[in-house]
């Protein structure tokens, strides 16, 4: 799995044109809030309404370690349409510009409804526009696609050296061969924390610490 696709999947948090929906709703964890603008530490994630791909949609906009991206979702927050990936300003790239563009149809895409303990996996197809290269070439979603609906939990966080906290977040476990992620997403904001197991070794972990934004 390469790690554009782990972003990707890990990502998929996003997106909606409304503020945050019922609390202990699976959809709505999903959703995103324009305006909103928030950092795990190692990157600031800005979320705005845009068009891609021909549709509305939202983008989440991350930015960290002189790399971005821009993530596209629908306006659900659970279709993730594509992704944009700049050039990388350390190694003289254009910051403004996108050197590849993903596009899936179909999208992978999170259920509208699941209950703790419920199993879904997340697929998808689409193209790679290759910018600079000037190609176009089939892309298949492989990303982490197993996924099981732990359950609706709070979330305790440090947000600005403030206590906050997140109510009824929906957590989610995904895994592929001997890896395994836990993330856990907040409606408006997306996935707010991450934890990344190589067995029982875990690898890495963020979580929100601020909010620039809201």
């Amino acid at each position: 799995m390469s790690p554009f696709a782990l972003r990707s999947a890990l990502a998929l948090g996003l997106a909606a044109l409304s503020a945050p929906a019922l609390a202990g709703n699976f959809a709505s964890c999903f959703t995103l809030t324009p305006g909103l603008s928030w950092s795990n530490g190692d990157e600031t994630l800005t979320i705005e309404k845009a068009v891609f791909a021909g549709q509305d949609a939202i983008r989440v906009n991350s930015a960290g370690g002189g790399v971005g991206t821009a993530s596209y979702y629908d306006a659900s927050g659970r279709q993730f349409l594509g992704q944009e990936r700049f050039g990388i300003s350390a190694w003289g790239g254009d910051a403004s510009k996108p050197v590849m563009t993903d596009i899936f149809k179909p999208a992978p895409t999170f259920p509208a409804s699941a209950k703790p303990g419920d199993r879904f996996e997340l697929a998808g197809k689409g193209q790679r526009t290759h910018h600079v290269e000037e190609t176009v070439e089939p892309l298949d979603y492989d990303g982490f696609s197993d996924y099981t609906f732990v359950g609706f939990e709070d979330v305790e966080a440090e947000v600005g050296f403030q206590p906050r906290t997140f109510k009824d977040t929906c957590h989610v476990t995904a895994t592929f061969e001997d890896n395994r992620i836990e993330a856990w997403y907040a409606a408006g904001f997306g996935r707010i924390k991450f934890e990344r197991y190589v067995g029982n070794e875990l690898l890495m972990r963020d979580e929100i610490e601020s909010i620039d934004a809201e």
